[in-house]
């Protein structure tokens, strides 16, 4: 015979059951990406989300920083060294106030193997963090920050590549 307080424990654990059903959901994936498309320097624009699925490299500049221009052959170099069927890399131009011509002619001077995106209004970069420039962010396959970096010499490529194999053979969660 059940006593009533194994009755009433019964009754609560179907209570709570029943209200879990009804309000935990399972977790989404969570992501790091900046919800917002940014322009690109032809007039089109672009979101961090259309990469998930692989590993985003976004290398913050500006037209008028020194050590932004050294660390471009770097990067270019990285770029080459992985798979783009793996990897996207994009420039995030952080000039305010310098015309769009001035930033497709520095990228060009730079040789600058990879896209660019502008935040002229600082928007990603102030969701980011972005305490200096040059600054390297690498997400995750499922677009989360794994990696972050203020200056790139040519003597941190070995790393960065190293590091590009571990980022590579993850899988999204």
């Amino acid at each position: 015979m059940m006593t009533q307080a194994f009755l009433n424990l019964r009754s609560s654990f179907y209570l709570i059951f029943i209200l879990s059903l009804l309000f935990c959901k399972p977790e989404r994936s969570v992501t790091d990406f900046y919800p917002e498309p940014l322009p690109t320097l032809d007039s089109g624009n672009e979101s961090l989300d259309s990469f998930k699925g692989k590993v985003v490299v976004l290398d913050f500049w500006a037209t008028w920083c020194e050590p932004c221009a050294k660390a471009v052959p770097t990067i270019n170099q990285w770029k080459a060294s992985v798979s783009t069927t793996d990897f996207v890399f994009r420039g995030i131009n952080t000039d305010t106030t310098e015309p769009l011509e001035k930033i497709k002619k520095d990228r060009e001077r730079l040789k600058m193997n990879y896209p660019t995106l502008l935040d002229k209004d600082w928007k990603m970069t102030d969701f980011y963090q972005v305490e200096g420039i040059p600054c390297l962010l690498v997400f995750d396959r499922s677009g989360k920050i794994v990696y972050r970096q203020y200056g790139l010499a040519s003597s941190d490529l070995s790393g960065l590549v190293i590091r590009s194999h571990v980022w590579a053979a993850s899988e999204l969660p």
